[in-house]
């Protein structure tokens, strides 16, 4: 199975999570300004994925691991099911992202 499009839509979904997250959290203007940029950095990352872009495909675990240690954190803070999956989702797609066959995909 090729592994270009799970990451891709890792990213698009964590974009449209974010963007919903915004959208709840509409009257604090700090917060909801704060998931919009979260929110389009996941969806530039998926674009610049689908177009094979090298620095943006070597820069992608980073980003999963900042989505796992923010989720992770949330966690800690007050369990809920939205924190679980954010951690979840994220570190599976971390375990992707390490994969050197995975990134020899990518930039292909």
């Amino acid at each position: 199975m090729r592994s270009k499009p799970i990451v891709i839509s890792f990213f698009l979904l964590l974009a449209a999570y974010f963007y919903g997250m915004a959208a709840i959290s509409f009257g604090d203007r700090y917060t909801f300004w704060g998931f919009i940029v979260i929110a389009t950095i996941h969806l530039l990352f998926a674009y610049g994925i689908k177009t094979s872009h090298d620095l943006i495909i070597d820069i992608s675990p980073h980003i999963a691991l900042l989505d796992f240690l923010f989720g992770l954190l949330w966690v800690l803070i007050g369990l809920s099911i939205p924190a679980v999956s954010l951690t979840l989702f994220s570190a599976l797609a971390l375990f992707i992202l390490l994969d050197e066959e995975v990134k020899m995909e990518l930039k292909s």
